[in-house]
């Protein structure tokens, strides 16, 4: 019954080990960011600066921004191209192009 379970954990042991070196050395590396963030710029918005700030403090530089421009006023366009200018992955675009960037972005057939 002992040699049995020395077996058995010796199986798990083998296992445990190949499942370790397939997450961390077996995943491809990508250079795509793993997520997309979206950000709606409304004129109304107060605290925009903030929201922006803490997105970018957030994100860590590690994902791709999208900044919609629904209604900016003349300082969240200046803070947006600013911020635009510090962070190459990040795009401003118009409502109306919004959903072409998604597909590209995702990869999705617009046939869809």
């Amino acid at each position: 019954m002992d040699n049995v379970m020395i077996i058995f954990a010796l199986i798990l042991f083998i296992i445990a080990v190949f499942e370790i070196f397939t997450l961390f050395f077996g995943m491809p590396l990508s250079t795509a960011p793993p997520y997309v963030t979206l950000l709606p710029v409304f004129g109304t918005d107060a605290l925009f600066a903030e929201r922006l700030e803490r997105l970018s403090v957030k994100s860590g530089g590690r994902s791709r921004i999208v900044i919609v421009f629904y209604s900016p006023d003349n300082m969240q366009k200046a803070i947006c191209e600013q911020f635009c200018a510090n962070n190459p992955d990040t795009v401003i675009v118009s409502p109306e192009n919004l959903e072409k960037i998604l597909y590209e972005t995702f990869a999705i057939d617009e046939k869809m």
